[in-house]
């Protein structure tokens, strides 16, 4: 079972890269989940916990799926799983926007991949989409917390650090833009297919 994560910020292309690994798959056997914001009632803290918690149970999902794939002689089951966002933007929003420190939410983030790797270790793949910052904020339609150019730049600087710093050894980090514009998603497409394939 393949467990792909496609992280990055608003607005730059997560959802059309999405849509183009699907037609590749020709939509065979997969499952996407897609993560939001935490509710809006709650205490910085309790988004962290509520986050993570979430995203323990879709690990536990996960480990479900796989022990009926192993016996699953129809191929009924889903073989690819793709997140769309994921742990990652924990370590850029819990800190921007919540008061979260950095060393807590490493060690979160650590705590949750040495446990997703232990169960799906070279399966899972890491895709963070990054920007120029004047390109990020060209894209902004207001509904991100990101707001200024000062902000799409500390999350953009953010990402790859959490990148960086993430366990899951198949990661890809790509630049979406060129010269003020998307490159063609072909391109994109093709840098994530070496990846995955």
């Amino acid at each position: 079972m393949k467990h792909i994560i496609i992280e990055g910020g608003d607005r730059l292309g997560k959802s059309t890269l999405l849509a183009n690994i699907c037609d590749y798959l020709n939509y065979d056997n997969l499952t996407i989940r897609h993560f939001g914001k935490p509710p809006k009632e709650l205490s910085p803290k309790e988004s962290l916990d509520f986050q993570f918690d979430v995203f323990y149970k879709e690990i536990l999902f996960l480990e479900h799926v796989k022990e009926e794939i192993d016996g699953d002689e129809w191929g009924y089951y889903p073989n690819t799983m793709i997140w769309n966002r994921s742990h990652l933007g924990e370590y850029v929003y819990a800190q921007m926007f919540r008061g979260i420190s950095k060393k807590e939410i490493k060690q979160k983030i650590k705590i949750y991949e040495e446990r997703n790797l232990e169960h799906f270790g070279l399966n899972t793949y890491l895709i963070t989409l990054t920007a120029s910052p004047h390109f990020f904020l060209s894209k902004e339609d207001g509904d991100s917390f990101s707001q200024n150019l000062e902000q799409k730049t500390r999350e953009l600087e953010l990402f790859k650090e959490a990148h960086d710093n993430s366990l899951i050894p198949n990661k890809k980090f790509i630049k979406v833009d060129f010269e003020g514009r998307f490159r063609s998603k072909q391109a994109i497409f093709d840098s994530v297919i070496e990846l995955i394939k």
